[in-house]
């Protein structure tokens, strides 16, 4: 339990972001000191604290943009854009499942992300034989560094192993059965850098909606979301 002391120099911020289940401390502390800092314009990458580097404050806007947060100015700089305190894609309940409730505040250690990334590959497999038409299924092995390599680097960026799992979840319930999406429901595509956080985003939008069948969050998609076309025009990931 954290004791809370306060002085007289504060700033009133809404209380909807910081209670939003979609943004990481992270993108929550990078809303926060946009909102406080007073100024029309800020440079976001000025904010960066020590140990911050670009890429995770780049990270943290891609989040808030998933989210409804951000909007990038078209043709602009990468971290040029618009930020609003209140999200345009707001979720319709506020409830959240403890399975997606928060990230870790410490990764995992080497045996314990090699374990749950194994669980997580074990759930894909299950995802995959019963959610495609398979003419023979070979389930992907642990035993191949490559099908967990992704899942690990998320677990030790600090997501949950439920939220690698709800991800796969998500896109099993909006694309199960597409043949155009079984190939990129893999070990990989979901959980890479490019694709994680907003998959991550959306995934737990739809589990706050109840997780309605068929796809029922499609028309708050980005269009560059998760959707396979992204794919497609060679979006490929990052690093693990």
């Amino acid at each position: 339990m954290i004791e809370i002391e306060r002085d007289e120099d504060r700033v009133a911020l809404p209380r909807a972001f910081l209670r939003d289940p979609r943004l990481s401390l992270r993108a929550k502390g990078l809303l926060a000191a946009l909102l406080a800092s007073g100024e029309r314009e800020v440079d976001a990458l000025a904010l960066a604290g020590a140990g911050d580097r670009p890429r995770d404050v780049d990270a943290a806007l891609r989040q808030l943009e998933a989210a409804g947060y951000f909007a990038r100015t078209p043709g602009g700089a990468g971290l040029a854009g618009t930020m609003r305190e209140t999200s345009a894609l707001p979720l319709l309940e506020a409830r959240q499942a403890p399975a997606t409730a928060a990230r870790r505040e410490s990764p995992p250690g080497d045996e314990a992300s090699r374990a749950a990334a194994e669980r997580v590959l074990g759930r894909l497999n299950e995802l995959r034989k019963a959610s495609w038409t398979w003419a023979r299924y070979t389930p992907l092995s642990a035993r191949h560094a490559k099908n967990t390599e992704h899942m690990r680097g998320r677990l030790r960026e600090g997501y949950g192993e439920g939220d690698l799992m709800l991800v796969l979840e998500y896109l099993a319930a909006v694309d199960g059965g597409k043949d155009e999406s079984r190939r990129y429901f893999d070990s990989v595509t979901p959980f890479n850098t490019k694709n994680f956080e907003r998959n991550l985003a959306m995934a737990r939008d739809w589990d706050a909606r109840g997780r309605p069948p068929g796809g029922g969050l499609r028309p708050l998609q980005r269009p560059d979301g998760h959707d396979p076309a992204i794919y497609e025009r060679r979006v490929k990931g990052g690093s693990a």
